[in-house]
């Protein structure tokens, strides 16, 4: 199907959205099947962000190469923006020592704890309101998201999510 732009329109109007208003519909059949392409969704555990090896020397990645997301807490592009603002922050300091590969070094630190909360908050709040992997447990999950996770988690994730600061993309030293 990833290769049939035909294949792909019928799988959106025929199944993924077709409950989605008739507006959506009428934009999703004209489209130019020329430009349709389709990718799954990639999960990178946080853990590996933490742990894992980001950069070495003066190679590192940013963006969804880092912190893959599904798009659930609508942060992707933001932690993309927030990334490019510490790299050139942290590429400016070291280049002025002659030092880039410890710039590099110091954009990861930065950066890798805020991106493992990014993936970890997008993916639970994706699960808790898809219905986790619901089956048997479907009013588990339902009565968990409903008097839980709206009632406690689903503020605390949003607050975290949205009171980082990544700082000024050149800082004063």
């Amino acid at each position: 199907m990833a290769r049939d732009p035909e294949l792909i329109l019928a799988e959106v109007t025929e199944k993924l959205a077709i409950h989605f208003p008739p507006e959506f519909q009428m934009v999703v059949r004209h489209v130019d099947l020329a430009t349709l392409s389709w990718a799954p969704l990639v999960f990178r555990l946080p853990w590996d962000v933490l742990l894992g090896r980001i950069n070495k020397g003066c190679v590192t990645v940013a963006g969804d190469a880092m912190h893959p997301m599904t798009p659930d807490i609508a942060q992707g592009g933001c932690a993309a923006l927030e990334d490019a603002i510490v790299l050139v922050r942290n590429l400016a300091r070291a280049r002025s020592r002659g030092q880039l590969a410890a710039g590099l070094e110091s954009y990861v630190s930065e950066r890798r704890w805020r991106a493992a909360w990014l993936i970890a908050a997008s993916y639970l709040s994706g699960w808790v309101q898809q219905g986790g992997n619901a089956g048997v447990w479907r009013s588990s999950m339902e009565w968990f998201r409903r008097n839980i996770y709206y009632k406690f988690l689903h503020s605390r994730i949003f607050d975290a999510v949205h009171r980082y600061d990544c700082g000024d993309l050149l800082s004063a030293e």
